[in-house]
């Protein structure tokens, strides 16, 4: 790879981007329908603001997930800043010594930037995951890969590196957040297959 660094900058905004977007996205759960006012004289209910019952059930997965967002966050030991991460963990060095000992093999180079991209794509890729529900599908890893900045800023458009990147991201979703891994691998499959 070689490309420029990313603009700091555009690695938080994707970090704020996700949030926002999961926030969105959350809000708009859907709350029951009341029941239309029968044809006799009977009205509708004067109370239009959703019972208490009603919104708190929307509102506690949100809260659950930001929840343990943040305590991922912490537990990989990664900065907050927008800053490209640097390993902190054994499986974070694991997964770029192997991808490190992939690309040379190929003939390729990598250095401390490219840890701190490939890190950087798969902790967005688990915080995907987090923020939904741990159900990734293949519309919800296009969207990612699609929306990411710092996938954009680093690809420069170019699809066989977009396809590079996400290669990366997905194989090192099975070190960071290995759970995921198969949902991630599912889907990379079958978009690039």
């Amino acid at each position: 790879m070689t490309t420029a660094p990313p603009r700091r900058a555009r690695a938080a905004s994707l970090l704020v981007l996700i949030a926002a977007a999961t926030l969105g996205i959350s809000a708009c759960t859907a709350v029951q329908p009341r029941p239309e006012p029968s044809s006799t004289r009977e009205s509708a209910p004067e109370e239009t603001t959703p019972a208490p019952e009603e919104t708190a059930a929307g509102s506690a997965p949100v809260a659950d997930a930001l929840a343990e967002r943040d305590e991922f966050f912490a537990t990989q030991g990664q900065p907050v800043d927008g800053s490209l991460p640097t390993p902190q963990t054994p499986e974070q060095q694991e997964f770029l010594d192997q991808q490190r000992a992939y690309v040379e093999s190929q003939g390729g180079t990598w250095d401390e930037f490219y840890d701190g991209v490939a890190l950087a794509v798969t902790l967005d890729a688990c915080e995907t995951s987090i923020l939904n529900g741990h159900e990734i599908d293949v519309d919800t890893a296009r969207l990612h890969i699609d929306s990411s900045p710092l996938i954009a800023e680093i690809s420069g458009g170019d699809a066989d590196a977009t396809q590079g990147l996400a290669s990366i991201m997905v194989f090192g979703t099975g070190f960071i957040c290995p759970a995921d891994a198969p949902q991630w691998e599912a889907a990379f499959t079958a978009l690039y297959s």
